[in-house]
């Protein structure tokens, strides 16, 4: 969680981590209705994490999400690793398509990720109070 003051109120940011495992499936789509922000991850060494990015937006229209009020970032993880099976400009173009910003980053090093948060937490932020 993160929090801001914002013209005397303060602004709180929750993060939570829904996994893609179908055995958190219950669990997952009580959350879509309420969300402001979205993180899309994939892995750039796994085209078929890649290829499920639709499937986790379909998932999230069908419990409530509506993609146009909710700030989106699609996040290529994994960066650290030789071994690419989705480019960086593929994912980007997938992004931009989509109207989604995207970042790349290594969860393991940590490269980009204060970043890619900061970026998500200002968008959230400011669509709530404008």
């Amino acid at each position: 969680m993160k929090s801001v003051d914002v013209n005397g109120f303060e602004v709180r940011v929750n993060f939570w981590d829904l996994s893609g495992h179908p055995e958190f499936f219950d669990v997952r789509n009580e959350f879509y209705k309420d969300t402001q922000g979205g993180l899309l991850v994939f892995d750039v060494t796994s085209r078929r994490s890649f290829e499920n990015l639709d499937n986790w937006l379909s998932e999230a229209r069908k419990f409530g999400c509506n993609p146009r009020d909710v700030d989106f970032v699609v996040i290529g993880n994994h960066i650290d690793k030789s071994k690419r099976a989705v480019s960086e400009s593929e994912a980007r173009n997938w992004a931009k398509e989509k109207g989604f910003s995207y970042f790349e980053v290594s969860a393991n090093t940590g490269a980009n990720v204060a970043d890619m948060f900061e970026s998500v937490f200002q968008k959230v932020v400011s669509r709530i109070i404008h």
